[in-house]
């Protein structure tokens, strides 16, 4: 059986009016609170990432700034290293020169003494008196022995350059094992860091 609609009182009409007007209201209320916490996550999220890739970059690049430093002083003592064994090896050099010169002057006043010695016994062998085939074998004698006195100076002195040589040979491939040891220890070219993008706002990039 049909109500007739002036059946139903005013006062429950204004009430479901009212309950549907707030159930509305709730309803959009309640949507905006969840946009405005999906919104608060993401922005929390986004900070998190920024902070976290601010964080990687500074560490990222106080690591470079270490291993910049410890390549330059590698480098420093390389540097150190090369002149000390350049140094040394010209030491060697002019020792070793000062040596060929010592013996060269040695070698010269013995061949002066050498010709003084000989001219003296042919002196000699003249003023004896002797005559003959004698004087010329005692004359052939004398200057057999100056010969050989002066091969024994030559000889001193080819001695003493080829210890010369050696030793200068063996100073070089010290000082070049010497400088292929330092260079292997110097540190490697340091790269540029990989930086996160995310986080470059207010970072100190130093050249």
């Amino acid at each position: 059986m049909c109500i007739p609609a002036a059946a139903i009182p005013a006062a429950s009409l204004a009430v479901s009016a009212v309950s549907t007007v707030a159930s509305i209201g709730m309803g959009f209320m309640s949507a905006q609170q969840q946009a405005a916490q999906a919104q608060a996550q993401v922005d929390m999220q986004h900070r998190q990432r920024t902070e976290a890739a601010q964080l990687s970059n500074k560490q990222a690049l106080v690591q470079q700034q270490g291993q910049v430093r410890a390549e330059q002083a590698s480098k420093l003592s390389y540097y150190q290293q090369l002149d000390n064994v350049n140094n040394a090896v010209n030491k060697t050099y002019v020792q070793e020169q000062a040596k060929q010169d010592e013996a060269r002057v040695k070698a010269a006043f013995k061949t002066q003494s050498i010709l003084a010695k000989s001219i003296g016994a042919q002196g000699k062998i003249l003023a004896s008196g002797a005559t003959g085939q004698s004087v010329g074998l005692l004359a052939l004698d004398a200057e057999r022995q100056a010969g050989f006195a002066q091969a024994q100076s030559n000889a001193s002195v080819d001695s003493a350059d080829t210890q010369s040589a050696i030793s200068q040979d063996i100073a070089y491939d010290q000082a070049q094992s010497s400088i292929n040891q330092a260079f292997s220890r110097t540190a490697a070219p340091t790269q540029a860091p990989i930086l996160d993008p995310y986080g470059m706002a207010g970072l100190n990039i130093p050249t």
